[in-house]
């Protein structure tokens, strides 16, 4: 039997990763089986322009808002989170937003300039 990478995608669990930040509010990303095969080799080379790829600046601000050995952990159950059983995506699987906005911080500031700059 062929292998046929549509199957296995299909049946991969795609819910998105749902995390609590420093702030008590709730934040997602998309579940790490959704990106891209170029966006997950440069993930795992330590390129975090990827999250920047994926979030919003509120979600980008809560995970810089956790200490570094937070954010590791963070990451890791990510990973984890994208092999756990789930369901596949459906167009009538509905989206999560953010819970509420978190406050702007130096580095949120500072990465919508280099945004605007690189526009």
């Amino acid at each position: 039997m062929a292998f046929d990478a549509r199957k296995i995608a299909a049946e991969q669990n795609t819910d998105p990763f749902v995390f609590t930040g420093m702030d008590g509010e709730e934040y997602e990303l998309p579940n790490i089986n959704t990106l891209s095969g170029e966006q997950a080799r440069r993930f795992r080379e330590g390129d975090e322009s990827v999250l920047e790829e994926l979030a919003d600046d509120d979600v980008l601000d809560a995970i810089d808002e956790m200490p570094v050995g937070v954010q590791g952990q963070m990451s890791r159950a990510w990973v984890e989170h994208g092999g756990q059983p789930g369901k596949a995506a459906s167009r009538s699987s509905g989206r999560r937003k953010p819970a509420k906005p978190s406050r702007s911080t130096s580095s949120s500031a500072a990465r919508r300039t280099r945004s605007n700059r690189s526009r």
